[in-house]
């Protein structure tokens, strides 16, 4: 009975620092169960100062849009200026979407990791779907330690190009740790080239055929070269192994001989 009268005591001090005005609205859209749910979970400092930042009609929709669980695991997990960032650069369908996607806690490894308007930046170029299709594959700090390796904009670059179905392919088959090297050496734009050129498939072939260091070694030999590209016929007919077979059999099989008749003699 204490703790009940403790979160209406609460709930009544957090529409009071709210102001008559924000705090009737709120009341009158949200409902008096709902903001004594909420008031109970989460401490009342920080639910006056997040309310304070943000207008009625985002508190409104944020607290309708987001699950009553993970809304207090957001607040619980970020810090209010990252929150606040985060609600005002993302529309709120978005915003709903990563939050019910990605753990709060990586949301809020990403912000400290990579500060917010790069978080941000990051989810608005990838597309939120993609992003959550990525962190789906792999970790949070494994994505974080690609960028630490290379950069953001690298990284932006090279997925945003890819496929989602091709970025799957290649974190199955190869992982992330030899990527990092193949960027550095061809660089990001190269290595869309070669990726567009060949196709993820038989990309993948020549790797797993050659093995990385030998195809950075051979690509290195290669761009020392004097070549043309006017010396690339437009089709190369090359000799099928089954037709030369055949052939070889052919010369090599010999007509069966006929036999010959046996004569006969007569006998006097």
């Amino acid at each position: 009975m204490k703790e009940v009268l403790v979160t209406i005591q609460n709930v009544y001090q957090y529409l009071e620092k709210l102001g008559p005005k924000k705090s009737f609205q709120i009341l009158k859209s949200l409902g008096y169960e709902k903001l004594l749910s909420l008031t109970g979970k989460v401490p009342k400092e920080r639910l006056i100062e997040l309310t304070r930042k943000l207008s009625e009609d985002t508190v409104v929709e944020l607290v309708n849009q987001i699950p009553e669980r993970i809304l207090v695991e957001m607040i619980r997990e970020n810090a209010d200026e990252d929150l606040v960032y985060f609600i005002h650069s993302l529309p709120m369908t978005e915003l709903a979407l990563v939050s019910r996607s990605i753990p709060p806690a990586d949301v809020s490894l990403l912000a400290v990791t990579l500060g917010k308007e790069t978080s941000v930046e990051i989810l608005k170029s990838l597309g939120i779907e993609k992003a959550i299709s990525l962190l789906k594959e792999i970790s949070m700090k494994e994505f974080l330690w690609l960028v630490k390796e290379t950069d953001v904009h690298s990284v932006i670059l090279l997925v945003s190009e890819m496929t989602v179905a091709d970025c799957k392919r290649w974190i199955k088959t190869r992982g992330l740790e030899e990527l990092p090297v193949i960027m550095k050496f061809f660089g990001v734009e190269n290595t869309l080239s070669i990726f567009g050129k060949l196709g993820m498939v038989k990309a993948l072939e020549l790797l797993h055929l050659l093995g990385t260091k030998e195809m950075l070694e051979l690509s290195f030999v290669i761009s020392k070269m004097e070549l043309s590209q006017k010396k690339i016929p437009e089709v190369i007919h090359t000799k099928r192994a089954g037709a030369s077979s055949l052939a070889k059999n052919k010369s090599k099989t010999k007509p069966p001989m006929k036999k010959k008749a046996k004569k006969t003699s007569k006998k006097k």
